[in-house]
């Protein structure tokens, strides 16, 4: 197997987890944060989270992209494009939808805001 292909599954399933464990246990615990200290607490999430998602996030894209271009034949055009297209959409929800999300609430607890993130995480 090629160092692109585990390079990009690696990041995938790391991304995955990160999700997951988000999804499950850190944002529902978002509930549980006083409305005044919400706000420095999200600042602090996003400088941290960033940290860890950014570059596994650009190597899964970079990775997704040199698989179109340069992947083994055994994988078809069609899987490969898709997968281009997933990662693709994931950046566009997180650039539309996670990042205002997160920016609101860095500045004031929104419970529907808030709510809106969890879902749509």
């Amino acid at each position: 197997m090629s160092l692109i292909v585990l390079t990009h599954t690696f990041a995938t399933l790391f991304m995955v987890g990160v999700i997951w464990l988000v999804q499950i246990v850190h944002y529902p615990l978002y509930h549980h944060i006083h409305p005044q200290s919400f706000p420095d607490y999200e600042v602090q999430h996003v400088n941290k989270i960033t940290l860890v998602v950014a570059p596994v996030m650009f190597i899964e894209a970079t990775t997704a992209l040199l698989l179109v271009v340069r992947a083994p034949s055994s994988i078809p055009l069609w899987a490969r494009l898709l997968g281009l297209a997933l990662v693709i959409v994931i950046w566009v929800a997180t650039l539309a939808l996670n990042v205002p999300q997160h920016n609101q609430l860095s500045y004031q607890f929104d419970r529907a805001v808030l709510d809106q993130m969890i879902a749509s995480n």
